[in-house]
């Protein structure tokens, strides 16, 4: 009977050990989705920018090597 209990208690802190290293996956994938999802909405406003222009302010900028 100690045994099991023994064993229980080994695989219930192998688990909890394992559910916090997935949560801490999540956390860090969460945080990267909601960096990405910022970037995408940059994009976005800058395509409709020049959709919107016409590449019209692009056209009268100097490249960034001047």
């Amino acid at each position: 009977m100690n045994d099991k209990i023994v064993d229980l208690e080994s695989r219930l802190a192998y688990q909890e050990h394992t559910l916090d290293t997935l949560n801490k996956v999540v956390i860090e994938q969460q945080k990267e989705i909601a960096q990405l999802n910022h970037f995408i909405r940059i994009l976005k406003d800058k395509i409709k920018d020049v959709e919107e222009n016409g590449g019209a302010n692009q056209a009268n900028e100097r490249p960034p090597h001047y």
